[in-house]
């Protein structure tokens, strides 16, 4: 976090100041505050008067007019200087240990931390204050991230409107270059690859004025001749014409409101400059307080744009410019005190990043202005966003959308494995010619010779349980209805009428009436709209033509778990053992269902299908080949390939839903029944309403809260937008992964609209 220090000095260097701090987050209302006062200073004013008379008397090419400086190179003057510098950094420090200006000193020191990135603001009406080296307080050695700036207690804010733009517009101005060399600062403003410049080489002032007034700029550059006469800063723009800034008063304006954030001034004795455009509330400018030597003003520029363009703040950009130019101050005296930044109190200073991004409303949200939202509104619009998904929710129209999410979770897993305890012997178009070639009498798919066979052979190896998934609506032959009666662990199927999502009827079918009803199951399941099979039904009522209530895959589990018991709890959920199936709603979930009719449960999906082997197969071998590969398994007989029963998944192969047979359905039904119950595992649920509202609310206030207390970048807000949805999607295929289904589209929406509005009613 990064912290704002003001300072207002109220009074003058003669009579002593008060001195009033004020620390806050950025962009937040004021933390703490302290008054103290600094006693008067002449012994300080006289320091600095005579630091001042010997710099300028020090020759050096400068970017003030050559012939106010008389250059000779005097060694003796640079010893002075330095002697001169170190007697006004003494004075400074004595006055700033004064007795009565500790409690603000201290309550600096104790509010701030080394780690955070601070902004101290100096405000006062008296011109000494801004000519001190403030740069030389013990308390910026002591803070690395710390930099100090300067503003006038009056000011103004000037609304900045949207522009579409991807590069950082300079407006860069050289003007009179008589005596020094500018080519260099043209040099490093082309070398900037993110920014879009157009040079005014020696302009007019008419020609000056209709740039400002015709075009957006982000920063205004001036490379030449400048100093500050009577209090008025002046621009040599060519070798004609000088410029005051209330010359061109309104193209400034015009400038600023256009979005204009700051103004570079890389000449000689700019503090004029400065204060002339911070009252026509320009946001920030940078300038020089003194001359300054040609080759230090490019290497100056050269650092600052380096740093700020690589990411780091104004002030910290301002601070690492600054602190290199150290290293020339055996050839130039006190450069490193030479560059200030003046500054707008009521304006965040931007990131390189801010001016780069005005692509919509949001790139102009700053933290100042979003806290200009109270929290109850805040808290207000983040109602409104949850109301309205909920409404949509309840309408059913995120449930595809829902489902589709459900699906990825589901391919996402790659578990539970394939289960060891079912056994599918499948029958397909070449058993289908065996059976022929066997001369079985078929009539239908399966032959009921071979159906007796087949279950013989099972009950030899020890099957626990036998399902013939396959229509038989037509009595069975005497010799396989006997083996079927002596087969206590047999289940047929039926089917019982029933509406379809399409409108659409299922006819009932009707089993042989050999089969009594405890060996029978309904091979009915629940389709959703888009034909994919992703629930299972456990129990429906029957009808006359089917009658059973248990499905085809209950029965065939209850066949096989023997004597666990079976029945429901005190709350009517299904208990099969210790474990406990819950029911289906008609809202459970992402599912909007107009019906949720039976006891239906989510089908538990697994990564890979069921053994099988083909009815060939298990017919050819002899009975000790059989016994290992059928022995305590739930046997499923179907057929597979050759009559269209292929049902969509929630599972996709090259971009399509994969389809299985109906009869890897069931068994699959099956083993999600029996593994549960033996492992003692969670069946697959889903959270219950209240619990999804409230991850609905969650949701929806962490996309308020973003943007809240959000970065003024739009690149950043996307950011964290992005990292919130992956963040979201990430939780809810884990709590899938556990076993239980969180709505994921509904808080997704939440989280983005709650953010819009706050973006949207903030910029407005």
């Amino acid at each position: 976090m990064s912290k704002l220090v003001v300072l207002k000095f109220s009074g003058c260097i003669d009579k002593g100041f008060t001195v009033t701090s004020s620390i806050g987050a950025e962009g937040q209302a004021v933390e703490r505050g302290q008054v103290g006062t600094l006693p008067p200073a002449t012994e300080l004013s006289v320091c600095l008067a005579d630091w001042q008379q010997e710099y300028n008397q020090l020759g050096m090419p400068s970017r003030i007019k050559p012939q106010q400086i008389i250059y000779d190179g005097a060694i003796n003057h640079r010893f002075r200087l330095t002697k001169l510098a170190k007697k006004l950094r003494q004075t400074l420090e004595r006055w700033l240990n004064s007795p009565s200006f500790s409690p603000v000193d201290k309550h600096l020191r104790e509010a701030l931390n080394q780690e955070e990135v601070i902004r101290i603001l100096i405000c006062s009406d008296h011109p000494k204050i801004y000519q001190l080296p403030w740069c030389c307080w013990d308390l910026v050695a002591s803070y690395p991230l710390l930099e100090i700036a300067y503003g006038s207690p009056n000011f103004a804010k000037v609304g900045v409107p949207s522009q579409p733009q991807h590069k950082v517009r300079i407006l860069a101005i050289l003007g009179d270059a008589q005596g020094i060399d500018i080519e260099g600062d043209r040099s490093f403003l082309r070398d900037i690859t993110d920014a879009e410049v157009e040079f005014l080489v020696e302009p007019t002032l008419r020609k000056l004025n209709q740039c400002l007034w015709q075009k957006t700029w982000d920063i205004v550059f001036f490379a030449g001749h400048s100093k500050t006469q009577e209090g008025q800063g002046v621009l040599h723009l060519n070798a004609q014409e000088r410029l005051t800034i209330n010359q061109l008063s309104y193209g400034f304006k015009q400038a600023i409101a256009s979005g204009l954030q700051l103004a570079i001034f890389n000449s000689c004795d700019g503090l004029g400059l400065a204060e002339e455009l911070g009252r026509l509330s320009l946001p920030q400018s940078i300038v020089m307080r003194m001359p300054i030597p040609d080759q230090m003003a490019q290497e100056f520029m050269k650092y600052f744009l380096q740093a700020y363009a690589n990411g780091n703040s104004l002030y910290l950009a301002m601070r690492r410019a600054r602190e290199q130019l150290q290293g020339w101050e055996r050839q130039f005296p006190c450069a490193s005190w030479l560059p200030i930044i003046y500054q707008n109190p009521a304006v965040v200073p931007p990131n390189w990043s801010d001016l780069q991004t005005k692509t919509s409303f949001a790139s102009h949200l700053t933290k100042s202005n979003i806290l200009q939202l109270s929290l109850s509104r805040v808290i207000l619009i983040t109602a409104l966003s949850i109301g309205l998904i909920w409404l949509v929710q309840s309408w059913g129209w995120l449930e595809t959308a829902e489902l589709n999410a459900y699906d990825r979770f589901m391919s996402w897993r790659v578990f539970p494995p394939g289960s060891e305890r079912v056994l599918v012997v499948t029958i397909d178009e070449a058993d289908i010619a065996y059976q022929k070639q066997q001369n079985f009498q078929l009539r239908g798919s399966l032959a009921d010779a071979a159906l007796d066979k087949l279950v013989n052979k099972l009950q030899l190896g020890q099957a626990k349980a036998i399902a013939f998934d396959i229509i038989h609506d037509f009595p069975f032959e005497a010799e396989l209805a006997q083996t079927i009666a002596q087969t206590k662990n047999f289940v047929g199927i039926c089917r019982i009428k029933a509406d379809r999502p399409d409108k659409s009827k299922l006819i009932s079918i009707a089993p042989p009436h050999q089969l009594e009803p405890q060996k029978l199951g309904f091979s009915n399941w629940a389709v959703d709209r888009d034909d994919t099979v992703r629930r299972q039904v456990l129990g429906m009522s029957p009808d006359d033509t089917c009658q059973t209530d248990i499905s085809l895959s209950l029965r065939l589990a209850m066949y096989y778990l023997g004597d666990v018991p079976a029945g429901f709890d005190s709350q009517g959920k299904l208990k099969l053992g210790n474990t406990i199936f819950h029911r289906l709603e008609a809202d459970s979930g992402g599912y909007h269902l107009s019906d949720a009719g039976g006891y239906q449960i989510l089908l538990n999906y697994r990564q890979a299908p069921p053994s099988t082997v083909s009815l060939r197969e298990i017919l050819s071998m002899s009975q000790e080949e059989i016994n290992p590969l059928v022995k305590n398994k739930a046997v499923l007989i179907g057929v597979k390939g050759h009559n269209n029963d292929l049902h969509p998944t929630p599972y996709r192969q090259r971009g399509q839903k994969l389809e299985l047979p109906g009869v890897m359905i069931h068994a699959l039904m099956t083993s999600q029944i029996i593994d549960t119950v033996l492992e003692e595992r969670k069946p697959l649920g889903w959270a219950s309403e209240k619990m999804e509202l409230l991850w609905l609310a969650a949701w929806s206030l962490w996309g308020s809260t973003l943007i809240f207390i959000g970065k003024s970048s739009l690149v950043r807000i996307s950011f964290k937008v992005f990292a919130s949805l992956t963040l979201l999607f990430a939780c809810c295929w884990l709590l899938f992964l556990n076993h239980i289904w969180f709505l994921t589209i509904a808080p997704a929406l939440g989280l983005l609209l709650s953010a819009s509005l706050v973006a949207f009613y903030s910029r407005r």
